[in-house]
């Protein structure tokens, strides 16, 4: 008898140990998620902080293109005040698109393009872009990590104890995945 006691004990005990494991793994993995989506956020500051200094250089040279400068400078306020991670997102997906097409607009102007504080601006947010991309790629990696764990068992019932629910990954709309047209480029 006393034998079977102390073997219903060490496996409640294994359990025990098994279930705080496994929530501390989870725990792990959703903190994860957390500091990918900071690391995101941290960039997006950095390139809403440049932006301004952008626009003042563009402002110089693109006078009439203030419908491009006042769609930048909407979409990065609107960036700024998204209170949901997925509001920021999106925000900051149709900033980059913008951007792009900013891009675009300057080559007409081989002053702005020859001008070492606009070079200098817009290899910062080259590299910002290329920054954020690969935050966001962390941070779906993140999610999958975490989605995976807590879906998984033995992790999926002390996940369900806990209530946890699987995170979203970022997606880029069908809208913006099409095809790229050089010559519609080459030829404005």
């Amino acid at each position: 008898m006393n034998t079977l006691i102390i073997s219903i004990i060490a496996f409640l005990a294994l359990i025990c140990i098994l279930g705080i494991v496994i929530n501390n793994q989870i725990i792990a993995k959703k903190n994860q998620v957390a500091q990918a989506f900071g690391s995101i956020e941290i960039y997006l500051k950095k390139r809403f902080d440049l932006i301004p200094n952008l626009v003042a250089m563009l402002h110089k040279y693109l006078s009439h293109e203030k419908e491009i400068l006042l769609k930048v400078t909407e979409l990065r306020s609107k960036v700024e005040k998204a209170a949901h991670p997925q509001e920021k997102i999106e925000a900051s997906n149709e900033l980059t698109k913008v951007m792009g097409g900013l891009n675009i607009n300057v080559e007409n102007y081989p002053d702005l393009k020859a001008d070492k504080q606009f070079l200098n601006l817009q290899f910062e947010l080259s590299d910002i872009e290329d920054q954020i991309s690969a935050a966001r790629r962390a941070y779906n990696a993140g999610v999958t990590a975490y989605n995976n764990k807590i879906q998984m068992f033995p992790a999926s019932v002390v996940a369900g104890f806990r209530k946890d629910k699987t995170a979203t990954l970022l997606e880029i709309p069908k809208a913006e995945q099409k095809e790229i047209n050089i010559n519609q480029l080459l030829n404005p």
